[in-house]
Order: C-alpha cells, then sequence, then structure tokens
C-alpha cells in the first residue's frame, strides 16, 4: 500500500529519528575516543570502510535540515526573518556548547592550563570560533586530552556546524534568485552535485569533509520537499531499498552512491509512514533535543575516556548517552527554547513563498 508524501504537517517521525541520530552518533563516535582513530564502529568494518553510523547519522540530519529549512524559507515573511530564526536556532545553544567545551578542557586538562599561559591567544580563537562557527579553540592545541586514545580533540562534533549554516545562506541565495519558483532548475542542481559527489568516490578523491558531499544530501531534502506531491510513500519499496543497501555495502563506493537516493527514501518512509512512536517518545513532540546531544556528547565522552578503566566503546556509550541527553534537556529549556521565542519578531521586506514553484499548490503551506 502506498500514500503520497506529506511533509506539511507535524503528524511525522522525524523528531525521534533525529533524537536517534543523534544519539547514533554518541554510539560511533564511542570505538575511536576510547580504541583509538584508526579503530570504528561496526557498520564501519560490515561496509568495509565505506560509512559507519556517525557518518551515515551526520547525512541523515542533512538531508532532514533540506526538507525542513525549504520549508521554513516559503513560509517567512522575509529573508531577514528567515535568516534570524536560523540564527536563533544555531548560535546560542552552540556557543554556549562551545564555552562549555573549552572550560572543560580548562578543567580536565592542566598540560594544556600550562601550555597556554594566561590563554589570552587561546581566548581569541575561542572568540574567533563562536563568531565564525569554528571550533579551532578545541582542536589540535597541546594538552587537549593529550593522554586519551584520542588525543587533540575537545568536541570533534562541532566541525559540521559551520557547513550546515552555509547551506542556510545557500537557500538564501536560490530563494533570492526566486528559482524556487522553477523546482526542475532545483532539480537539476541537484543532479549536477550528485554527479560530482559520484564522480568522486568512482575516482577515489572523494573527501567526507568536502562540501560536495553536504550539499549532495541537502539538496536532495530541499528536492524531496518541493516534489512531495509527486513522491509516494511505499513499504515495498522501502524494503526493496533496504536489500539493495544491504547487497551493495559488500561492493566499494556503491554503497556510498546509492545511500542519498535509496537511504533517503528509507528515511521517508520511516519519517512519515502511518506508524507512530508516540507511545514511546510523546514528548519529543514539542522538546527537540538532538541538537543538543550532538553538542554535548563528545566532550563528555573524551573525559570518561581519561579513566583507562573505562576505554570500552559499549560502557563510553552506556555511560555517556545519559549524561549527555540531561545536558542537551538543559540546553532546550534554558538556552534552545528560550532564544527561539525571539524568532517571533516580525521583520517585513520580501516574501519568499511568491517564488515558490506553484502559487496555488503553496497557497496551502
Amino acid at each position: 500500500m502506498r500514500k503520497l508524501l506529506n511533509c506539511d504537517g507535524h503528524q511525522n517521525n522525524l523528531n525521534y529519528i533525529r533524537l536517534f541520530l543523534s544519539v547514533l552518533v554518541i554510539f560511533s563516535h564511542s570505538f575511536p575516543l576510547t580504541l583509538g582513530p584508526n579503530n570504528h564502529d561496526p557498520l564501519k568494518e560490515f561496509s568495509r570502510g565505506q560509512v559507519s553510523f556517525g557518518d551515515l547519522a551526520v547525512n541523515a540530519f542533512f538531508l532532514i535540515s533540506g526538507m525542513l529549512i525549504v520549508a521554513s524559507w516559503l513560509k517567512s515573511k522575509s529573508p531577514q526573518e528567515f535568516l534570524l530564526k536560523r540564527v536563533l536556532r544555531i548560535y546560542p545553544a552552540f556557543i554556549v556548547a562551545l564555552l562549555f567545551s573549552g572550560i572543560t578542557v580548562w578543567i580536565f586538562c592542566p598540560q594544556f592550563r600550562s601550555g597556554v599561559g594566561n590563554g589570552f591567544s587561546w581566548s581569541f580563537m575561542l572568540l574567533k570560533d563562536c563568531i565564525l562557527l569554528t571550533y579551532n579553540s578545541n582542536s589540535w592545541w597541546a594538552g587537549i586530552f593529550s593522554s586519551n586514545p584520542f588525543p587533540g580533540a575537545a568536541n570533534g562534533s562541532l566541525w559540521t556546524i559551520q557547513k550546515e549554516f552555509y547551506c542556510y545562506l545557500l537557500v538564501i541565495g536560490i530563494g533570492l534568485l526566486c528559482i524556487f519558483k522553477h523546482r526542475i532548475f532545483v532539480s537539476i542542481s541537484f543532479l549536477i552535485i550528485f554527479y560530482q559527489y559520484s564522480n568522486d568516490l568512482l575516482s577515489g578523491n572523494y573527501v567526507s569533509h568536502s562540501y560536495i558531499r553536504f550539499f549532495t544530501y541537502f539538496l536532495l531534502g530541499i528536492n524531496i520537499y518541493l516534489w512531495r506531491d509527486k513522491i509516494y510513500i511505499s513499504g515495498y519499496c522501502a524494503l526493496l531499498c533496504l536489500v539493495i543497501l544491504f547487497v551493495s555495502s559488500q561492493i566499494t563506493p556503491y554503497f556510498l552512491i546509492l545511500i542519498p537516493i535509496l537511504g533517503g527514501y528509507l528515511l521517508l518512509w520511516i519519517g512519515y509512514s502511518s506508524f507512530k512512536f508516540d507511545f514511546l517518545l510523546l514528548w519529543t513532540r514539542k522538546t527537540d533535543i538532538s541538537y543538543g546531544v550532538y553538542l554535548y556528547a563528545f566532550p563528555i565522552q573524551q573525559v570518561i575516556s581519561m579513566h583507562e578503566n573505562l576505554r570500552n566503546p559499549w560502557l563510553n556509550f552506556i555511560i555517556a548517552t545519559p549524561v549527555t541527553i540531561l545536558l542537551a534537556w538543559l540546553s532546550w529549556i534554558f538556552i534552545e527554547k528560550k532564544f527561539m521565542e525571539y524568532k517571533k519578531i516580525r521583520l517585513f521586506d520580501f516574501d519568499p513563498a511568491l517564488a515558490s514553484p506553484s502559487s496555488n499548490y503553496h497557497r496551502s503551506i
């Protein structure tokens, strides 16, 4: 049985999925953080080095983000309003998490404290990171968790945040050019990026930190939202996608090539199928702690890994997860939710909805 994709309502499993993905990152990181950088999670081993659970989670985050962010653009009254919402969602929690990571290093890494002296240059770098959404103050300074299996990084998860924000700016650029009015052009843009992504994989030039990877998933998410009136969700198709992905997981690099399309369809089926997880995580409907979990897990895991008796991936994951969820919940209550209330400030200039594919179709958005 199949049904038409409905991305406009709130009756979906996306919040549950994003929370699960953020926890999956904790699990994936627990292997290199306790055993060393050359040790990978089970999926990385199973897929012959193609992708880890953490990679999979980040890819899914960007795909979902593409769907949600283009919807936010089309519903915003002006580019200023859209940008304000994105800044309020990303910056405050990021800055606090960055400061938390810095304080954690200062407390738990005496070699780092003695190395930076009065800390002026490091403090300047920390301020720069807060503005540019970078994480240089938290990485590769002498003494940062130098005795850990994965030394030199206080919060290695932060590197994707800047790329996420650049994707938001991409939406503004596309919107101001009124390209959303002609969704076929957005699809052509995705195909061009996807071709480059696939070519890099086939030629051996693929770099996991490249913008090609993130634009591929983000643009796919945008296209899914723009073409939602043409997409049907079927359990049989989802099962077929799963089977093909399982087989391709043993054929390098075709698993990575197929994941955006086939994995994306699987994600849609889980997110918008008739089955809902309300009986398990009803509170996530109004509480989104996935961002906080992603921001705080890494430094917590590094602190745990300081103790040799706790250098076990599963033990690290079991201990770090509840502590991280608590910090993420505090972040949501006292930081993210508070700052998001300011998004109600009305800024009018240009209506992005006028640049949507079909005026009649998007009046219901």
